[in-house]
């Protein structure tokens, strides 16, 4: 798990113990207990196990419907932003910062801590399944100044990275796991809790640092990519050669090592008939030849199945390096959109062109014969 996520997590563990919630769990609890809860004779109010664990599962249900649609709505937003996504982050890093600050308290900004309550009375002293799910619903529902900038924080990173929705959905672990532990041991916790109400006051501080510290991140790898892409535009054949590739162990590739020989980079697709049909001629050619390099490019964004799908591919058909880009950026930047496409490199790292079809061996040897002699 990459720290990203395990930072997100922590800020969902975080949103349960503010100020905002901690303090109402005892409320929380009293309601999905309903009338299934006793007092002793020392006042110490004893809850049914059964009942409050069962509730609270419906209750965690509602959140993460919650979530649910949030992750769906930002995964919609997130096509449109694509195109914007350095600028993107740049602005919501600067935005994390802000919230950072006002969560540890250096800065106050008035309406972050503006709270909307609805007074509804749906008798919750009757709970039932439905009401459970409702009230965790309408609870997730509900901006505070402390889980709002956190939850935020998960949706920013959600519209502006790969595979955003899992830093939802590690918001919301980091948020419901306290829940289901507390509603399986509940009289324990909120005893526990109760005699441990100092730690609330660093829960805000502990958030605003690791927004904070996740503001610079978006910011200094915006940056980054703004620098990458000016020197595509500016030098593209200095950015293919010495940019580093990775192949389907790991290991780090730089074209710039292969400087000396022909470098052939075949693009393929793990759903691609033709390219499934090329790789014996692929493979019997790279065997035959010293002073030319063979590879593959490819891409879980271009042959839609996750990188592991493609490693177990790689496993079963190909014994060559295989460069692994997770964006397709590569292809993408060289307007490679149908496959297979054979890239071909000069010794001093020019690129001489593309070939795109299925081609035989006989057809690779006249291919590389050719730029050979025209050079």
């Amino acid at each position: 798990m990459s720290l990203s996520l395990v930072g997100i997590f922590l800020e969902g563990v975080l949103s349960f113990l503010s100020p905002c919630v901690l303090p109402l769990l005892p409320l929380y609890m009293s309601y999905l207990a309903g009338e299934d809860k006793t007092v002793d004779e020392e006042g110490n109010v004893r809850y049914k196990k059964s009942k409050v664990f069962v509730s609270t599962v419906f209750f965690v249900l509602g959140i993460c419907f919650t979530l649910a649609l949030l992750a769906v709505s930002v995964n919609i937003i997130k096509s449109f932003l694509d195109n914007y996504s350095e600028i993107i982050s740049i602005i919501c890093g600067t935005v994390l910062i802000i919230f950072g600050l006002h969560e540890f308290g250096i800065i106050n900004i008035d309406v972050l801590n503006f709270e909307k309550k609805l007074d509804i009375n749906v008798h919750l002293e009757k709970m039932n399944f439905i009401k459970s799910f409702l009230l965790g619903f309408i609870f997730s529902l509900g901006w505070s100044p402390c889980i709002g900038p956190m939850l935020a924080n998960a949706l920013m990173l959600a519209a502006t990275e790969t595979s955003g929705y899992l830093y939802i959905v590690a918001y919301g672990v980091g948020l419901v796991v306290p829940f289901l532990v507390t509603g399986l041991l509940t009289s324990t916790i909120l005893n526990f809790l109760n005699n441990k109400k100092n730690i609330m006051k660093y829960v805000l501080k502990i958030a605003g640092v690791i927004m904070i510290c996740f503001g610079i991140y978006m910011i200094a790898n915006a940056s980054d990519e703004i620098v990458t892409i000016k020197t595509k535009t500016d030098d593209p054949e200095r950015y293919l050669i010495e940019s580093d590739f990775y192949n389907q162990h790991g290991e780090k590739i730089c074209l710039a090592d292969y400087k000396g020989k022909y470098i052939l980079v075949n693009f393929s697709t793990t759903w691609c008939t033709y390219c499934k049909s090329e790789i014996p001629e692929y493979l019997e050619y790279s065997k035959s030849v010293d002073d030319v390099v063979c590879l593959y490019y490819m891409s879980p964004k271009s042959s839609g199945v996750s990188e592991d799908v493609i490693k177990e591919f790689i496993d079963e058909n190909i014994e060559l390096d295989v460069l692994i880009d997770p964006s397709n950026e590569l292809a993408s930047y060289l307007n490679i959109d149908s496959y297979p496409t054979l890239l071909v490199i000069s010794p001093e790292g020019k690129m001489l062109g593309v070939q795109p079809g299925m081609l035989t061996k006989e057809y690779f040897e006249k291919l590389v014969d050719y730029i050979k002699q025209s050079q």
